[in-house]
């Protein structure tokens, strides 16, 4: 006995990736694999000099940072990873996208925060600038590991 056929309209099968797709989820992966690892430790190096240098505010503001830091960080790989199936062009424009978002974010949280006495505003200025330049570096090692080729003949 045979297994009846539908009697609807069959899914149509699904198309394979374009070239690029794999590449730029390899890259994203990689990418965001070594900024999270070198952020991490930024971070903890971070908590402790601020701790130590202002106390308690210190400590906060410096978690504020790291945090903002780290999540606007991660929001570039993750929109990259999600435009991969995009055309090449579709990955540029998600990636600027991502870039003027992580403006617009930091800017409201500067105004919002301006003059706050929450947490010490230089842990929160020094920490925010050093996680985010581990973020880039990360970012740069990972992409320069994958070794992925730059031209494709």
């Amino acid at each position: 006995m045979t297994a009846p056929e539908p009697s609807g309209p069959t899914a149509p099968e699904p198309q394979p990736d374009a070239p690029h797709v794999a590449t730029v989820l390899r890259l994203a992966a990689a990418m965001q694999r070594y900024a999270a690892i070198i952020t991490v430790i930024v971070t903890v190096i971070a908590l402790v000099v601020a701790f130590l240098m202002r106390g308690g505010p210190g400590l906060v503001g410096a978690l504020v940072g790291a945090v903002i830091g780290g999540a606007l960080g991660w929001l570039g790989t993750w929109v990259m990873a999600r435009t991969a199936r995009a055309t090449p062009a579709g990955v540029m424009i998600g990636a600027m996208a991502a870039f003027g978002v992580k403006i617009v974010v930091m800017l409201v949280f500067l105004l919002l925060f301006q003059g706050t006495t929450l947490f010490d505003n230089r842990a929160f200025a020094f920490s925010l600038l050093a996680v985010t330049a581990a973020w880039i570096i990360g970012e740069v090692v990972g992409f320069v590991r994958t070794r992925v080729p730059a031209v494709d003949i």
